[in-house]
């Protein structure tokens, strides 16, 4: 996980519990000045002049594609709301990764079978099932993995 660097600027803007649901409330989504003063019950121009301090503190970008001001969260800000959220995509593909070998080591023990006495082999059909399990929850943790790493990426600036 990247270290985040907070400066005066940023402290300041952190100091605000206006600010900090500023922040909170466009973690859900991007929002207009409009949207974030009806949802936090504040003036339109309070709400801006919150919105500058947490622009030039560099913790919400706007985007002006159509006629009203989008403001998002900058990759800055999404991590100081989640600062663990890197990890979760760590601890998901190591999980799959020991899922993954497991599997692969049920499947090919099924394959090679077991030697008994008279020289025939004997295949164990629960080494397969527990095998296919196995790799049925790699391919579900890799979609996670993938569910959540879309949803993290870093908003264009």
């Amino acid at each position: 996980m990247e270290e985040i660097a907070l400066d005066r600027d940023d402290i300041t803007a952190l100091s605000s519990d206006v600010r900090v649901m500023i922040l909170k409330a466009l973690d859900s989504r991007p929002m207009t000045v409009s949207e974030l003063a009806d949802r936090l019950g504040l003036a339109k121009s309070t709400v801006h002049q919150h919105l500058a301090v947490l622009a030039s503190a560099d913790l919400v970008a706007h985007a002006s594609a159509r006629k009203w001001r989008d403001y998002t969260l900058t990759k800055k800000a999404a991590r100081l709301l989640h600062p663990g959220r890197d990890h979760r995509i760590t601890i998901i593909l190591g999980t799959s990764l020991v899922a993954m070998t497991a599997g692969l080591l049920c499947v090919t023990s099924y394959l090679r079978g077991f030697a008994v006495q008279g020289g025939s082999v004997v295949r164990e059909p629960l080494l397969l099932y527990a095998g296919e399990a196995l790799l049925g929850v790699t391919f579900v943790l890799w979609y996670l993995a993938v569910r959540r790493r879309r949803r993290t990426a870093p908003i264009p600036e």
